[in-house]
């Protein structure tokens, strides 16, 4: 069986860890029990991975048992986080002993942030969440541990989380009460920030503002715009709430600020505009009541505490300064955000993911078929990566990581497997350098790799047009899409997706990523049990009817349970989300998080 995996993986195939984990539990020959402490320091996972016999394994099957061991302890810490694992097996059996020993071993807990590297950097991620949930703790205790302990000691019964909950109103409420508020919604991406503002109920403005975070060295390069957007926007209401509106002065600053929010800033002219601006209005700035944002990252409590993800890359690789002074001023954003606010006045901050949840369930909730969301909603955003999110049915957003872009889905593809991450034809991903993730399979890598591959073998004429036009570059060492001095992600993105529809080629491209993310739900289904079978799909793959279609057809092809729901104009039930469906020059699946995220903002008035 094992000997199976291993040459299908030889044979530059995918090696699903599903396909894997499902094979061996029909006859295990011995298992390993974990269980993991969740980051609130009191909820348990518990997590059985079967094993076959070991004896007389070749090399290459013992590393892929190694492989398959440290993935499902990765891809559990990866999705919940954890204060604590603790692994009971046969310790007695030296072949086990030695092949928990080696995956143990990866996740270098006794090692500095710094040092930690791959497979360990999630480490880093969860101490950092202790920190953030557990601050009145000594640091030492704080730090997460690995506990590997004789099968005799595991406890006769432990219940094991499950993320479900009972329902409540608390999707409708976050609607209610934004008459006289003034409320921003920041939705900031791999690629681009979208903002969205609501004054006394109605959506006034939006802005999208493109960047590329991972480039930037200095924690202040991505900060700073985000906040100049927020005053930005901030002087737009002021402006069409101030008594003196219709003053020339007023009207031309008002022309300035309409200007800059509907046309291409650089992060220069946002901050001169704003401080322009605010000089002019002086006393006359309204103050935001809520400020809502979804960030990239891993949010705890309102703060970005993750750090270890492709958008602090440039930072992580700037030796000139230290890293984790940068990072905290990253976690401070909320507090610089709360300035632009009243007293009283809150900053609620999530990841993209779970913001993308939130804004579906608040849209479920107001249709006129609200049982769709009575037991939870499960969400992704599919852009620059794959953003997961769950909010349970009361309203409530998990405390944990749920990275699902960095999950180790496929443990083959060897070829692949060794390419350098730049290389738009690796697995490899492009922030821990571990290969297999849906990074690499289900998102706009995803695309543009299966596309490389497709092409050449089906049409090698398309594929050298890709070429002529920009898209993709080749200097003989390594083959990507360009990010500068013209970053062609989005456009060859949007490339692929008009070719969908009239090439069997591209077309295949979204079928196998709707594959994959059937995968995607086969691993978080195994670990979060949320007995959720619809998936929404949220960002720029949606966009296009006909892509979206592929991938469900694609989904369907591997697991016939998964659906998948387009968070497009059709599901645009609350006033704000109607009012963007109306829009002549912005969509729902572009901005809806946007406008998530000023609900997100309400609840936190809702909620005081």
């Amino acid at each position: 069986m094992i000997s199976q995996f291993v040459q299908t993986g030889k044979n530059g195939e995918p090696v699903f860890i599903t396909d894997v984990r499902r094979s061996l539990e029909v006859n295990p020959a011995m298992d390993i029990v974990c269980l993991l402490v969740l980051p609130d320091g009191a909820s348990v996972k518990r997590f059985t991975i079967p094993l076959p016999d070991l004896h007389g394994l070749r090399p290459d099957e013992w590393g892929f048992l190694v492989s398959f061991v440290r993935a499902e302890i990765y891809n559990h810490l990866t999705t919940l986080g954890g204060y604590s694992l603790h692994v009971y097996y046969d310790r007695s059996d030296g072949g086990l002993d030695t092949l928990v020993g080696d995956a143990v071993a990866s996740f270098q807990v006794d090692r500095s942030r710094s040092e930690r590297t791959a497979y360990a950097r999630i480490v880093n991620v969860l101490d950092r969440m202790n920190d953030a949930l557990h601050p009145d703790e000594h640091p030492d205790s704080r730090r997460f541990t690995i506990e590997r302990l004789d099968r005799e000691e595991l406890p006769s019964a432990t219940d094991s989380v499950e993320f479900r909950a009972d329902p409540t109103d608390a999707f409708q409420a976050v609607t209610t009460g934004l008459d006289e508020t003034v409320i921003c919604g920041l939705d900031i991406g791999g690629t681009d920030i979208k903002a969205a503002l609501t004054v006394n109920g109605a959506l006034i403005a939006m802005k999208e503002y493109d960047w590329n975070p991972a480039s930037y060295e200095n924690v202040e390069l991505i900060v700073d715009p985000i906040v100049d957007i927020a005053r930005l926007m901030r002087l737009r209401a002021s402006l069409e709430l101030s008594p003196a509106a219709g003053a020339a002065s007023h009207a031309e600053l008002l022309a300035e600020v309409v200007q800059a929010l509907s046309s291409p800033t650089t992060a220069e002219e946002l901050s001169r505009l704003a401080n322009r601006g605010e000089l002019a209005l002086a006393d006359s700035i309204r103050e935001y009541d809520a400020i809502g944002l979804c960030f990239p990252d891993v949010v705890v409590r309102n703060r970005v505490v993750g750090g270890e993800v492709p958008k602090t890359r440039g930072m992580r690789q700037n030796t000139h300064r230290d890293f984790e002074q940068q990072f905290a001023a990253l976690t401070d954003l909320n507090v610089k955000l709360r300035q632009l606010c009243r007293p009283g006045g809150v900053v609620m901050n999530t990841n993209d993911g779970p913001m993308a949840a939130f804004t579906a369930a608040v849209e479920i909730a107001a249709s006129p078929t609200p049982e769709l969301g009575s037991s939870g909603v499960f969400a992704h955003s599919l852009g620059t990566d794959l953003g997961t999110g769950l909010a349970l049915a009361d309203g409530t957003i998990p405390e944990i990581p749920l990275e699902v872009y960095n999950l180790i889905l496929d443990l083959g593809s060897e070829q692949a497997r060794v390419l350098p991450a730049e290389d738009l034809r690796s697995l490899a991903n492009t922030n821990t350098g571990i290969p297999g993730t849906p990074q690499k399979l289900a998102s706009q890598a995803g695309a543009f790799r299966l596309a490389d591959a497709l092409l050449a073998a089906g049409r090698p004429d398309l594929a050298e047009t890709i070429v002529a036009r920009g898209f993709v570059v080749d200097d003989g060492t390594i083959r990507m899409v360009p990010e500068a001095p013209v970053d062609q992600r989005k456009p060859y993105l949007a490339y692929l997706m008009d070719l969908a529809s009239a090439e069997p080629e591209v077309a295949e491209v979204f079928r196998v990523i709707g594959e994959y993310m059937a995968v995607v739900f086969d691993e978080t289904e195994h670990i979060l049990n949320t007995g959720l079978d619809q998936r929404f799909l949220f960002g720029r793959f949606v966009k296009v009817a006909t892509c979206f279609s592929l991938m469900q057809e694609g989904a369907s092809r591997r697991n016939p349970r998964v659906r998948f729901v387009a968070a497009d104009s059709e599901m645009a039930y609350t006033p704000l989300m109607k009012s963007l469906a109306a829009d002549p020059d912005y969509t729902v699946a572009q901005f809806g998080q946007a406008i998530g995220a000023v609900y997100f903002g309400n609840m936190g008035l809702v909620l005081q």
